[in-house]
């Protein structure tokens, strides 16, 4: 395989954990993102979402969609795991607005979010230091 071709391979994997972790995520809230897109034989990931329009992320940098919310910056927090944790603690107020069935489901979901996501992030983090090997 070229280096091209396992390029192209990161990238459209890239995209598909770009995708997957905004609908996850969207338990939480809304989900911004209008469009994932590879540009440049796989080296740019192009992301367009309502709040910042439209980014160009280097795949060596790919992880940085999502650092602010996973990792925070500086004295701000991290905003996943901020709402993340606003959403559990409002579980006892939630459990008497959903069925048996559906608050299972909801709560089952957001546990799965919160570690499918940390994953998602890990990955990307894995896919840059694969594709700064091909550079």
């Amino acid at each position: 395989m070229s280096k091209l071709e396992k390029r192209m391979k990161l990238a459209k994997e890239a995209v598909e954990l770009i995708k997957e972790f905004r609908g996850e995520e969207a338990i939480l809230g809304h989900n911004p993102l209008r469009a994932v897109s590879i540009k440049e034989d796989g080296e740019i990931i192009e992301v367009d979402d309502e709040f910042d329009g439209v980014i160009g992320y280097s795949l060596t940098n790919i992880s940085s969609v999502f650092a602010l919310e996973m990792r925070g910056w500086g004295p701000c927090p991290a905003g996943f795991y901020e709402a993340m944790e606003a959403a559990l603690s409002s579980l006892e107020s939630d459990f008497k607005r959903y069925s048996k069935e559906e608050f299972k489901e909801y709560v089952g979901d957001l546990k799965y979010t919160e570690y499918r996501c940390e994953e998602i992030y890990k990955r990307l983090e894995e896919i840059e230091r694969e594709a700064s090997k091909l550079m």
